[in-house]
C-alpha cells in the first residue's frame, strides 16, 4: 500500500520507494522526521496520508523504534496501521503525533518493540516469535480503538 506495489511487502526498500505514495502535502515533514530518527535512533510515531493508485486518500499510523543492528546499521522495527476510518468526516490536518506516554497500549508497544529487538539479537528465536505475536496483537488493539 505504501510503495504502490504489493509484491514488495516484507522486502528491504529505500525510503523513497517504501513511502512512494506519501501525500505530497505530508512528504517533506514526514521524510524530515524519518531522516532525524535515522540519525538519532529511538522511538518514532507519525500519522500521515498516502494516495492510492486511484487517487484515494488513506491515513497511515507508523509507530516503532530505530536502533543499530549487530552490524552497526540503523534498522527499524514497528507497525503501520491504516487509520483512514478514524478520519472520515473530520478535517484533521496531517501532523506528527505526540503520543500520550501514559497510554497503556502505546507504552506496551514501545516496551514490546524493545524486547523484540533484544530477543532478535540473542539466540532466542522462540521468544522472538512470541514477541512478534504480541506486537501484532497490540497493533490490532490500537487499530480497533482508532476505528471506534
Amino acid at each position: 500500500m505504501l510503495a504502490g506495489n504489493a509484491s514488495l511487502a516484507g522486502e528491504p526498500l529505500p525510503l523513497e520507494a517504501a513511502l512512494g505514495r506519501t501525500h505530497p502535502d505530508d512528504r517533506d515533514w514526514l521524510f524530515a522526521q524519518i531522516r532525524q530518527a535515522r540519525r538519532t535512533g529511538g522511538p518514532f510515531s507519525a500519522e500521515f496520508r498516502i494516495l492510492t493508485e486511484s487517487g484515494e486518500v488513506r491515513w497511515i499510523l507508523n509507530r516503532g523504534t530505530l536502533s543499530h543492528n549487530e552490524s552497526g546499521v540503523m534498522q527499524g522495527l514497528g507497525v503501520y496501521i491504516e487509520t483512514t476510518d478514524s478520519h472520515r468526516g473530520s478535517a484533521i490536518s496531517a501532523a506528527l503525533l505526540t503520543p500520550d506516554i501514559e497510554d497503556p497500549l502505546l507504552v506496551a508497544a514501545d516496551r514490546c518493540i524493545e524486547a523484540h529487538t533484544a530477543l532478535k539479537q540473542g539466540a532466542h528465536a522462540d521468544l522472538g516469535s512470541l514477541s512478534q505475536v504480541l506486537l501484532t496483537g497490540i497493533g490490532h488493539a490500537i487499530a480497533r480503538r482508532r476505528q471506534s
